[in-house]
């Protein structure tokens, strides 16, 4: 079956399944996943089993369609895509307290749940198809939605360095988290955007010119910085500066220039700071430093008019090729031997772009120290490395510590001495009048916390029976 054919068989299998299924905005689901796949398609995903997986990645919700079913008519490759979406589907973070965020601990935690780098893709473009039209969900329900885009997903886009991504979701969630400055600053584009486009339009002629003159060859675009950047930016000012108002953001638009040789790169920088004064403090080398994601550019800014100072972007054809879907672009992607053998040696493939090493937030060793599960309700738990389900209990409190009886991890009994793995659900089953532990959780439990609370419950236990 041709590539081709198995997205075809994929797209006509979702239609067929969730022929009746509507979202909450009366639309069919159907058309949901189709836009999920378009998504990826127009950021030149063209993987088969990406683009099937993204209209399967719901299809196991359906009674309709079984484990089984998937793994007869499809190729193992994409069963596992589908299985691992499910699972991650149903270990999700049900929501972020922004006041009480810790970004390194959620973001690498929701990281460690994933093995396949092609069900992390298809999840994200669902969640920005997601957010689109989260306006139509209650109120609450939506602020969720926004929370999660803008505090979770974002950040792993970034991370990944999928811009287009982090836009769209930075944008749409901050208009339903702050409407009031999202459409202050609109009205305020609105309004600057004529004066804007002029000294950009006559930026980008002269800078043409110039180059051409110089025998450099170069493309060019611009565009104005999305909203909820302006407003971080904004948030800087108002922090450090006498903030007067949007006014004093000079840099809130950027230009691209695109040449064929890093040489190139250096020479154009080399003439535009002779053009322009150059802001201080504003430029980054990122083809010598290139980010966490592999993005690479020059960037600084110059003064390009009294009352415009401009951020210009230089890079070759080829970085800006690669930064447009970040790592996905040169690793999600490529099906190479050397790469599938990659994956296939290295099942925990983020490793190599940790959320934590990259941040520099926390030890590079902080997650082989502990284990992160989720509580029933999706609370994120942190326990030492070799917890068990017991440790669980009493991490929450006593009583279901000494009340407990049995466990189950991701919908399936365990024993109570299983040792806990990233991003394990765990319920914990108790008995009612139940009220003392066993005194053999002494030999498996890991955490001091868990021991404590079991010698404490047995003391006072046989203190009791010497009093009677």
């Amino acid at each position: 079956m041709t590539d081709k054919n198995v997205i075809e068989k994929a797209g006509a299998l979702a239609l067929k399944i969730h022929e009746n299924h509507t979202r909450l905005s009366g639309e069919g689901y159907y058309w949901h996943l189709h836009r999920v796949a378009e998504l990826l398609e127009e950021n030149n995903v063209n993987d088969p089993e990406i683009l099937a997986g993204a209209y399967l990645h719901h299809i196991l919700d359906s009674k309709k369609y079984s484990k089984d079913d998937l793994k007869k008519d499809f190729s193992p490759e994409i069963a596992e895509i589908v299985f691992e979406y499910a699972r991650i589907s149903g270990n999700e973070i049900s929501s972020i307290d922004p006041k009480n965020y810790n970004e390194s601990i959620i973001v690498q935690t929701y990281l460690n749940l994933i093995k396949n780098p092609k069900t992390l893709i298809i999840r994200l473009a669902d969640k920005v198809d997601n957010i689109r039209s989260a306006y139509v969900l209650p109120k609450e329900n939506a602020r969720r939605v926004a929370e999660k885009a803008m505090y979770l997903y974002s950040p792993i886009c970034q991370l990944l360095g999928i811009h287009r991504f982090v836009v769209e979701l930075e944008n749409e969630a901050f208009k339903i988290l702050n409407p009031g400055e999202y459409y202050s600053i609109e009205a305020y584009l609105k309004k600057k955007m004529p004066e804007m486009e002029s000294v950009l339009e006559d930026t980008a002629e002269f800078i043409r010119d110039i180059l051409g003159e110089k025998g450099i060859p170069a493309k060019l675009d611009y565009r104005i910085k999305h909203i909820y950047s302006i407003y971080r930016k904004a948030q800087k000012y108002r922090e450090t500066k006498n903030y007067k108002g949007l006014n004093q953001i000079y840099d809130i638009a950027a230009m691209r220039v695109l040449v064929d040789s890093v040489e190139q790169c250096y020479m154009t920088e080399d003439i535009l700071k002779q053009a322009w004064s150059v802001v201080p403090n504003e430029r980054d080398d990122y083809i010598m430093h290139p980010k966490p994601s592999g993005y690479r550019s020059i960037h600084n800014t110059f003064a390009v008019s009294p009352t415009m100072n401009l951020e210009i972007q230089i890079k070759t054809r080829e970085m800006h090729e690669e930064n447009e879907f970040g790592i996905a672009s040169h690793t999600f992607y490529k099906t190479g031997e050397q790469l599938k053998k990659s994956f296939q040696t290295s099942p925990n493939w983020l490793a190599d772009i940790s959320f934590i090493k990259n941040k520099g937030e926390l030890r590079i060793d902080q997650f082989k120290k502990y284990v992160y599960v989720f509580t029933p309700k999706g609370d994120i738990k942190q326990l030492a490395r070799g917890a068990t389900p017991v440790d669980f209990a009493y991490s929450i409190h006593k009583d279901l510590g000494n009340a407990c009886v049995g466990v189950t991890v991701n919908g399936d009994f365990q024993k109570l001495s299983y040792e806990l793995k990233d991003g394990d659900r765990v319920e914990i089953k108790t008995l009612k009048h139940k009220k003392l532990p066993s005194p053999d959780w002494l030999d498996f439990v890991k955490t001091r916390k868990g021991r404590e609370e079991i010698r404490k419950a047995l003391r006072k236990d046989s203190e009791r029976k010497e009093l009677s």
